[in-house]
């Protein structure tokens, strides 16, 4: 009787053991069921359907930070490997019965840790080349933050990966990182011009087939500069001080500007005597406190050293109009504008009741939407999720981070760098994606496109690359790169991915770099997967057929007794 206390005791003991025992048999009979497998395949079907949704309207990256590179999605994957491993421990010791879906369940479970080590260790990116300049830099889709000092030192930061707006946490004397916009658009808001007097205006140009709105800015903090092209004419964003001169008649064409007195004057009201070169170029003399200035106007509106390198520091400019008399240019002065017409010479027109303005060129007219002498443009980013049309992203496509530096704010765009100075301290920012560095060079010798019959499209395009390594002594090696003809070397692939276009009838080449550690594993992942249930199916169906074999064996016995 005395025993019987202590064997309770023990039985309290091992309780906590028997429920945490019977926990895991619960959870090992849950994660290696049918029913758990079927769930999570369904899920992440879905989650295949939505990614490829959100790869359809708004382009592969956002889909990639959004989906298929996101923690849950790997956390489905990962369930579904504990699933297939699960359910195949269930069914041990090995039953021969079962070997087909032992090869199958092994299959998938090499596939998954192929796609695994390609996620680790692969290399997903692009390389661009420029015609005849050798290349060794790979973009990787992983953006960083680059903050360089003028003592040389340079820090490189980790962008967030996800797909949405992300906010940041490091500082340091004088900066302060605050947030990051992975994908944003630009909304144009106006600010006051402080200490910088600069005007800038907002126009509008259309004919009875198009229209275009141009915003423009003297001032430099502008995102908007003074001078655009549309299509062969070429507009000019110029000061008011400037209209007076672009409209007087001069034999010379000539226009002085000085920037200092900010006033201008034709070369003929005061009397400067225009010269001519051996060569018949013409030139002018200015002088300047105890200097000649020396003027080419048909080269340069900067006056020209002896050595003709160009002057910088001077306030005089010297433009001749008879350069803008050969091809269409527009000059923009605030609330008014000036022009060149072949019969009637330059003429000279003011914005008054919001009126348009006829131009001389395919029935253009020119009305002013909004004259700011003390305030300027600038593009402030937004979230927005990225558009996709026909393959590019037509908006959202620009990442922003949003600095604090020296007690003011800031947007660096991945579009453009920023330069900030405090003082005598200048930083540079910019927003990169993470490069690559091969041990060899690709050279784009040629490209070549051919175009649909009657229109610019591109019906194919091909590259004529080759390629230096210099670990070798051997010489470079040319290759043939176009759709479905990659070019292979040390374990990466080069794929003709794009184009774009450098000069006139001169492209640079876009290849898409691919390095796939995985890919022998997946392949043999893949095989087994077929082997494997090829030889499952085959069992299973024999197996049936002699269930139905036996069934009519016992059928006939039992008729004949």
């Amino acid at each position: 009787m005395g025993i019987l206390p202590h064997m309770k005791n023990l039985n309290l003991l091992n309780n906590p053991l028997t429920s945490l025992g019977k926990a895991y048999k619960k959870l090992e009979s849950t994660l290696g069921s049918m029913k758990f497998a079927v769930v999570i395949i369904l899920v992440f079907a879905i989650a295949l359907v939505y990614g490829t949704f959100m790869e359809s309207y708004h382009g592969r990256e956002f889909a990639n930070k959004l989906v298929y590179k996101s923690w849950w999605f790997m956390g489905l994957q990962l369930f579904m490997f504990i699933s297939i491993l699960v359910a195949t421990l269930n069914r041990l010791p090995a039953k021969k019965m079962l070997y087909g879906f032992y090869t199958l369940h092994a299959g998938l479970l090499i596939l998954f840790a192929g796609s695994f080590l390609t996620y680790v260790t692969g290399v997903d990116g692009m390389l661009e080349l420029m015609p005849k300049e050798p290349s060794n830099t790979v973009r990787v889709q992983e953006d960083q933050f680059v903050v360089g000092y003028p003592n040389g030192e340079v820090k490189i930061f980790t962008l967030p990966d996800g797909a949405f707006e992300n906010e940041m946490n490091y500082e340091e004397p004088g900066l302060q990182i605050k947030k990051y916009l992975p994908f944003s658009k630009l909304n144009t808001v106006w600010r006051p011009s402080q200490g910088t007097p600069a005007s800038s205006a907002v126009y509008t140009i259309y004919n009875e087939n198009v229209a275009e709105q141009m915003i423009m800015s003297l001032h430099p903090e502008s995102d908007f500069q003074s001078m655009q092209k549309l299509g062969p004419l070429s507009v000019h964003f110029m000061p008011e001080t400037l209209y007076s001169c672009f409209t007087q008649k001069t034999e010379s064409g000539f226009i002085v500007w000085n920037t200092e007195e900010d006033i201008c004057y034709t070369a003929e009201s005061e009397n400067y005597e225009i010269k001519k070169t051996p060569t018949n170029n013409l030139f002018m003399i200015i002088p300047h406190k105890g200097e000649y200035l020396k003027f080419f106007p048909d080269f340069s509106p900067l006056p020209l050293n002896d050595d003709l390198t160009k002057r910088q520091d001077t306030p005089f400019r010297v433009f001749s109009k008879k350069l803008f008399e050969k091809k269409p240019n527009l000059f923009l002065f605030g609330d008014k504008t000036v022009f060149f017409h072949k019969r009637k010479g330059w003429l000279g027109r003011e914005f008054t009741d919001k009126r348009p303005v006829s131009l001389p060129w395919m029935n253009f007219k020119l009305t002013l939407d909004s004259f700011r002498p003390n305030a300027y443009p600038a593009q402030v980013p937004s979230y927005s999720r990225p558009v996709q049309d026909q393959g590019e992203i037509i908006e959202g496509g620009i990442k922003a981070v949003l600095i604090n530096f020296y007690g003011q704010d800031y947007w660096v765009r991945s579009d453009q760098p920023l330069a900030l100075s405090n003082g005598d301290k200048q930083v540079r920012f910019q927003i990169k994606s993470r490069e690559i560095k091969l041990p060899y060079q690709i050279t784009l010798d040629r490209f070549k496109m051919d175009k649909n019959p009657g229109t610019n499209d591109p019906a194919s395009y091909e590259s004529f690359v080759s390629l230096l390594d210099g670990r070798t002594n051997t010489p470079a090696s040319s290759h043939h790169v176009f759709m479905n003809n990659p070019l292979k070397y040390d374990d990466f692939t080069f794929y003709q991915s794009s184009y774009f276009q450098v000069g006139p009838n001169e492209y640079g080449s876009a290849f898409s770099v691919n390095y796939d550690p995985g890919r022998p594993i997946k392949y043999l992942g893949s095989i087994l997967l077929v082997f494997g249930s090829t030889w499952h199916f085959a069992l299973r169906r024999r197996k049936k057929r002699k269930f139905f074999e036996k069934e009519s064996t016992i059928e006939s016995q039992s008729e004949k007794s």
